[in-house]
């Protein structure tokens, strides 16, 4: 398995504490280090003897850093590779159920377990959603993780659900698979890049299973928090464009982009008003949006101010 690291290092520790819980007869975890300023790679293989470290000397962004990971993770003879990320906590039974579900449907090519959003976020009784439903409207050019509905999953019983897409956070993929259709597309960088690889299986003929008789807790988006939240619009803007564009049917592409450019839009004649934080938004939104049209993609080169941006400033 895999677990990439940045930053927030006491969520990785956390993270990998759960995984010796897991139920699973035999495993490895290599822990990517992707760049981290204070090469906390180093401190957590002290803590953690038994995993394997891989650090890279600059910040790859999720699709580039996992693709490292997976490329190293490739040259064994592993049948699986699990995607976990770093705000993540693992239950036990969590690759014994995601394997079995891979093993049960061969026509799989991947499998994520049912998400439990916010673990970390707010007090104890605070809501908590267990999400995971991946839905792609190409008309909208949106993406959804909803909740599954109240219904069984699917007439026969079984605890598997066939989605357009599958979560990131928690992803198992057969290494056969990677091997026919890549790896992320590192053009995404944050953002979008489990959708893209999602979206080509499927188009490759092999199904993507949600797995709701499991369960990870998420808290999400642990390493854009604050300031850097403002990356979150940059890279949902940019690479919003990115996979519709690349995407869409021919047919709906241009129903796909549009709609895209008039929530845009929408944005340019409200958001002004808004306070200074909005305002923040509506700016990398617009980067986002006239990078994505000059074929700018990977890392921005455009957000180093957003670091140091205060959310709370009026």
């Amino acid at each position: 398995m895999l677990v990439l690291h940045w930053r927030g290092i006491d969520k990785t520790r956390q993270c990998l504490k759960s995984l010796a819980d897991l139920d699973y007869p035999s495993y490895s975890i290599l822990l990517v280090d992707n760049g981290s300023e204070t090469h906390d790679g180093r401190r957590l293989q002290q803590e953690f003897p038994h995993i394997e470290l891989l650090r890279l000397e600059s910040n790859q962004g999720f699709a580039g850093g996992c693709n490292r990971g997976m490329e190293h993770a490739l040259k064994t003879h592993t049948s699986y590779i699990w995607l976990l990320n770093n705000d993540a906590l693992a239950h036990g039974e969590n690759l014994k159920m995601l394997t079995g579900a891979l093993k049960c449907r061969p026509e799989a090519g991947a499998a994520t377990a049912l998400v439990l959003e916010g673990h970390c976020a707010g007090p104890e009784d605070s809501p908590k959603i267990a999400t995971g439903l991946g839905k792609i409207d190409f008309v909208k050019a949106k993406t959804y993780l909803k909740p599954l509905p109240e219904s069984k999953p699917e007439p026969s019983g079984e605890p598997y659900i066939a989605c357009d897409w599958i979560t990131g956070s928690n992803l198992l993929l057969k290494t056969s698979v990677l091997k026919q259709v890549g790896l992320f597309d590192e053009r995404f960088f944050l953002y979008f890049e489990d959708v893209d690889l999602c979206f080509r299986i499927r188009q490759a003929g092999y199904a993507c299973l949600l797995v709701t008789s499991t369960m990870i807790e998420h808290e999400g988006s642990a390493s854009t928090q604050g300031g850097l939240s403002l990356w979150r619009a940059y890279y949902h803007t940019r690479n919003r464009l990115l996979f519709f564009s690349k995407n869409a049917p021919l047919h709906l592409k241009p129903l796909a982009l549009a709609a895209v450019n008039s929530h845009i839009l929408k944005h340019c004649l409200t958001l002004p008003w808004r306070g200074a934080a909005a305002r923040a938004k509506l700016r990398v939104e617009l980067s986002g949006l006239k990078d994505f049209y000059a074929g700018k993609f990977g890392q921005a080169t455009c957000l180093d101010w957003c670091e140091n941006f205060k959310t709370t400033e009026n």
